[in-house]
């Protein structure tokens, strides 16, 4: 079956900060924080800046992460202006931290593949935190 694709397009991906600790005899620790907000980069196009933690603190975790990324989106402008948002909130929220997924996963090399994963995230109460903060 053909695949439809998407009216939002990554264009650009990059780590403004990127630090990843990994210890084999560590513990496996869920400590997660994010942060976001939406930019516009001086060639139009409109993205996410966001900030992963993970186990930042933690003296004895397996993994710990710290990133600062962007990732800039083209988006189809025949979309109504609303759900051309929507669609940068939501997913461009929800690709940009897949992209960080992968990066931990293929970075990680003497932990086993299994405990390589950063946790999923359910981004629907940060973005209504985050969007509730700024009206």
């Amino acid at each position: 079956m053909k695949a439809t694709l998407s009216p939002l397009q990554v264009k650009e991906f990059f780590f403004k900060k990127l630090k990843l600790e990994e210890n084999p005899e560590g513990k496996e620790r869920n400590n997660l924080y994010v942060d976001f907000n939406f930019v516009k980069a001086s060639n139009g196009l409109l993205g996410v800046e966001l900030t992963v933690k993970f186990n930042p603190r933690s003296k004895d975790a397996l993994i710990k992460f710290e990133s600062e990324s962007i990732t800039l989106f083209e988006i189809d402008q025949k979309l109504p202006e609303k759900q051309r948002e929507k669609l940068l909130v939501i997913n461009g929220l929800v690709i940009s931290y897949g992209l960080i997924r992968g990066v931990v996963y293929q970075m990680c090399s003497v932990i086993p593949p299994s405990q390589r994963l950063l946790p999923s995230v359910n981004f629907k109460p940060l973005i209504e935190k985050k969007l509730g903060e700024k009206r």
